[in-house]
């Protein structure tokens, strides 16, 4: 898979997603840790945010925060749509080289987040963790592991506890 072929999605990301991460930590003032997932559907068909105060992403399905951006939807489907070739309702080795350019494309997004939005909300870069996965389906696990390590610091990991 191409990353150019995300180009509207990650253009999208940039211009937006700091400001929804900012409303997400706003929220969250006081608070000393915070976890935000990046949840898609089993064909990739949009993200969702979801988010908790806590160190534990195991039961991010039970998390009562969430937002539905549109910059994380719309074009995030165009790209779908235009990926012809797979098959996004079975497994594939196709089927995740999309997952994992799409997880890159948001790690460049994510790690461009100016540390300001952080700060200005009582935060540091490595209290918040990011992370992506899907709601059901075929690579739930696989995108968790592979998103935090991308996603995140060193010292993220440590702090919550997702170091080996």
């Amino acid at each position: 898979m191409d990353i150019a072929d995300f180009k509207e999605f990650s253009q999208k990301c940039s211009e937006e997603l700091p400001n929804e991460i900012g409303k997400i930590l706003q929220n969250a003032k006081g608070e000393k840790s915070c976890s935000i997932g990046f949840i898609t559907t089993d064909d990739f068909y949009g993200f969702y945010l979801s988010w908790d105060y806590n160190t534990d992403i195991d039961e991010y399905y039970d998390w009562e925060n969430g937002a539905n951006p549109d910059f994380l939807y719309q074009p995030l489907v165009d790209t779908v749509d235009a990926c012809k070739e797979i098959d996004f309702c079975s497994p594939s080795d196709e089927k995740w080289n999309f997952a994992e350019t799409l997880l890159s494309v948001l790690e460049k997004n994510i790690k461009e987040i100016p540390d300001e939005i952080f700060k200005k909300n009582g935060f540091k870069r490595e209290d918040v963790l990011f992370f992506a996965t899907m709601g059901d389906g075929d690579y739930i696990e696989e995108m968790i592991e592979t998103s935090v390590k991308m996603f995140n610091a060193k010292e993220t990991l440590e702090a919550y506890g997702l170091t080996q």
